[in-house]
């Protein structure tokens, strides 16, 4: 898993459906996001809500899930828009599963 920023989504491997869309533009990027919802989803507490909510909804039983993610390389933009690009991948694929799905994925809240 990269340390680098990007977008990533998360599924049960029995049904490709997505579960959670979420981003990173932190420090330890996507590893360090997947980290926080796996502590997250196994404890039901901490700081990542999609794992919280993966929690309350199934329970702490994580083997079962599928990670996909993009990864952000080479920006060719200023700094300051990095932040909106890696939102707006995020947003595209939630809309995405929404228009797909008629709902967003159940561990999203927006």
């Amino acid at each position: 898993m990269p340390d680098a920023a990007g977008v990533y989504v998360i599924s049960q491997q029995a049904n490709p459906v997505p579960i959670y869309i979420g981003l990173t533009a932190e420090k330890r990027g996507l590893r360090g996001r997947i980290s926080k919802f796996h502590r997250s989803a196994i404890n039901g507490v901490g700081n990542h809500a999609g794992g919280r909510t993966y929690h309350r909804l199934f329970g702490a039983e994580v083997s079962g899930l599928s990670l996909r993610y993009h990864q952000v390389e080479d920006f060719k933009f200023e700094a300051s828009l990095f932040h909106a690009y890696v939102a707006d991948v995020e947003r595209r694929l939630i809309w995405e599963d929404v228009e797909a799905q008629g709902a967003l994925p159940v561990c999203n809240s927006e």
